[in-house]
């Protein structure tokens, strides 16, 4: 999906088009647990959750506003120190960015059936997540500091 492309309603000349990424769809665990085991699957990701990130980079922009996360539970997710590092090296190879990542970890700190491999990988999601509380999104830098202190065992 592109933003270039549009989605014109059949009945409604007078209606201004939809530019395909305000078409909301909504993240699943089932694409995530894809993604945290196999990083290639990474455009599955980005297609669910385009519209998702956009209306979030922008809410993030107004102090005090209400930011709705949506994450289909659909099946449970394990989250271990290696699907962390993967979602973080998307990152630093640009496949994701970090607006993505941190929209990936807020929701992640909602999910109810989530099972964090260890305090170490729970520490850093919450980390990544809320960036507006913990100082904005990562840099590169932070990031690569992060990857090395979860391959520290």
């Amino acid at each position: 999906m592109s933003s270039r492309e549009y989605s014109v309603p059949k009945a409604a000349t007078d209606v201004k088009p939809q530019p395909l990424w305000a078409i909301s769809t909504k993240m699943n665990a089932s694409t995530l647990n894809k993604i945290l085991k196999d990083g290639s699957k990474i455009q599955l990701l980005k297609t669910e959750i385009n519209a998702e990130v956009f209306a979030y980079e922008k809410l993030m922009q107004k102090t005090g506003s209400t930011i709705s996360l949506h994450f289909i539970e659909d099946e449970s997710t394990f989250l271990n120190t290696q699907g962390l590092l993967n979602l973080i090296n998307q990152t630093l190879n640009g496949s994701l960015n970090n607006i993505e990542l941190a929209y990936i970890c807020d929701c992640l700190t909602l999910v109810e059936n989530l099972e964090f491999e260890n305090n170490k990988v729970k520490e850093v999601v919450f980390e990544i997540a809320d960036p507006e509380i913990n100082g904005g999104y990562k840099s590169v830098e932070e990031l690569k500091s992060i990857t090395k202190s979860l391959q520290i065992k």
